[in-house]
């Protein structure tokens, strides 16, 4: 006996329409978005499947849509003149249009993720980019005290790795615990490190124990090393 359909025959159009306003009918975010395979998408979007309770509310969540309209096609609240749907696609909106700060970037100065890297005396930025206010509220940070780097090398993997946007704190150049990371620059070298004091200098440490040992710097030395700022987020590259 087949197992019978729990939602109501337009189910695949509401998931069809939902995949066309909140993923610009890409159905490999759309999956993303909700946590399942692509292929089992697919299956409830031509009617062959239905999704469990848990999926159903997580699709709800990721669209923006009522669980009552999704499941049902009904309006949550039939007595308001606007649709239930326009009214999660009006918040999804908002969502979209979230408040953002452009921050300054240096891409012509390049971090070394690695054993140092040269760069000629770079004081102004190339550009900016966006982040969210709530993201930079999550960390802590303001935009004003903020700017991004990007990372070259491999001796801060797995932590950064090559190409990874650096949003580094301005504002937090003093060392506080050695399980920060840190923006180092010393004459016209500039690092990513994890940075340790010690009474007679200080130590700059690799996440990549194996490849990169820890450079020591002596008290002297270090009077000529300055603390940029603290690394307050990672941005990870796809591919």
């Amino acid at each position: 006996m087949s197992k019978p359909n729990i939602y109501d025959e337009k189910f695949s159009e509401r998931m069809k329409f939902i995949a066309e306003k909140s993923f610009k009918s890409n159905y490999s975010e759309f999956a993303r978005a909700v946590g399942v395979a692509q292929a089992s998408l697919a299956r409830w979007v031509k009617g062959e499947a239905d999704p469990s309770r848990s999926n159903l509310v997580k699709i709800a969540e990721v669209s923006g849509a009522s669980l009552e309209w999704l499941a049902t096609g009904k309006e949550q609240q039939p007595q308001t003149s606007q649709s239930i749907v326009g009214k999660a696609f009006q918040q999804l909106e908002v969502m979209r249009e979230e408040a953002v700060s452009m921050i300054d970037s240096f891409v012509s100065i390049h971090v070394s993720a690695g054993f140092g890297s040269f760069n000629e005396g770079v004081t102004k930025p190339d550009g900016q980019e966006p982040y969210a206010d709530s993201l930079l509220h999550s960390l802590g940070v303001q935009a004003k005290h903020c700017a991004v780097f990007w990372a070259s090398g491999s001796s801060m993997q797995p932590t950064i790795t090559d190409g990874d946007q650096l949003l580094v704190d301005l504002s937090r150049n003093e060392v506080r615990g050695d399980d920060k990371i840190y923006l180092v620059q010393n004459g016209d070298s500039v690092w990513v490190k994890r940075v340790k004091m010690l009474w007679d200098g200080v130590e700059l440490i690799s996440d990549n124990r194996e490849e990169y040992e820890p450079i020591k710097i002596s008290n002297q030395e270090a009077q000529n090393l300055q603390i940029i700022g603290q690394v307050v987020h990672v941005g990870h590259k796809l591919i």
